[in-house]
């Protein structure tokens, strides 16, 4: 009797896939994500095709990077095959799949940005090259930085009734870290949104005397674009740091966009950090003798509190 034919382990999206269980996938703006709508039919596909899903949902970045004939070879199938997964799962064509894992990619799922094989390289140069990235998406940021548009930044940080910071995922520890320095020189200055709060009470509140600066950096919330339209309503100025793939936005004031992207699967945030401490410097120094005056009381009051070994 001859034995069966044998197949490499298929990799966790597929295993899930097999069991009746989808695994936890990024969710395009612009519908069901690749590996999801592989996962969906992965049970039905013949073994032709299954090679390729594997493929492709250990590395669904591939498809971006690679044509159908690159595709079929690297994972041992045919073109043929490729064009019927492709068409099984939905998709007019290979063309259109790989639209779709590239907008993928431009949304920043890091699951799209990894990459089969990596380059090797020394610890030495992989730390120069870490640092020079970081250097060039630092340099793209300040430089694109006009004088006179950020002096207005400044001064409405400064001159505002109330600012309010707003910041989801990755962005909202941005947002924090900018919030805990722009209070050092003035008051009322808040974080959005506050542990297990909504915050559309505090939009209710909004004017046009108050400011919200908005951290959206991708992958972003459909609540970002909705609060900023609902502040814009309420004639409160808006000034937006995202980054350089993101669409710009009709309610905001000002926009900035920072430089996150480099060779790794993981967005870079010291563009953005380098920036936030450059503005609230400048805030600094705009307030003058009133903020070094609340910077000094707030000095007293940690020494008797006792805030600090």
């Amino acid at each position: 009797m001859a034995g069966k034919k044998t197949r490499r382990s298929p990799p966790n999206g597929a295993a899930a896939a097999r069991n009746g269980k989808q695994a936890a996938v990024p969710d395009s703006p612009h519908g069901a994500s690749v590996e999801s709508r592989i996962q969906a039919s992965y049970g039905e596909l013949p073994e032709s095709e299954r090679r390729i899903a594997d493929l492709i949902l250990e590395f669904p970045g591939e498809m971006a990077a690679y044509s159908a004939t690159e595709l079929a070879e690297l994972s041992g199938g045919s073109k043929a095959a490729v064009t019927r997964l492709v068409q099984r799962i939905g998709f007019a064509n290979y063309d259109e799949a790989r639209r779709a894992a590239r907008d993928a990619q431009s949304w920043g799922s890091p699951l799209y940005l990894m990459q089969r094989e990596t380059k090797k390289s020394g610890f030495s140069a992989r730390v120069r090259e870490h640092i020079e990235q970081d250097l060039q998406n630092i340099s793209f940021t300040l430089e694109g930085l006009r004088a006179d548009a950020f002096n207005e930044m400044v001064a409405a940080i400064c001159k505002a009734r109330r600012v309010f910071l707003l910041g989801y995922r990755n962005s909202h520890y941005l947002a924090g870290y900018a919030r805990w320095q722009i209070i050092q020189g003035r008051g009322d200055v808040y974080l959005l949104p506050a542990a297990g709060e909504t915050i559309a009470e505090e939009i209710a509140d909004f004017s046009a005397e108050d400011l919200l600066i908005v951290i959206g950096f991708r992958r972003r919330l459909p609540q970002v674009p909705q609060a900023m339209a609902a502040a814009a309503a309420a004639g409160t100025r808006i000034l937006y740091i995202t980054d350089r793939a993101a669409k710009p936005s009709p309610h905001a004031t000002w926009t900035i966009p920072c430089g996150v992207r480099g060779m790794d699967f993981f967005d870079r945030y010291a563009a953005a950090m380098s920036l936030l401490h450059f503005l609230c410097v400048a805030v600094m120094e705009k307030l003058g003798a009133g903020g070094r005056g609340r910077l000094q009381h707030i000095e007293k009051l940690h020494e008797d509190l006792h805030d600090f070994d």
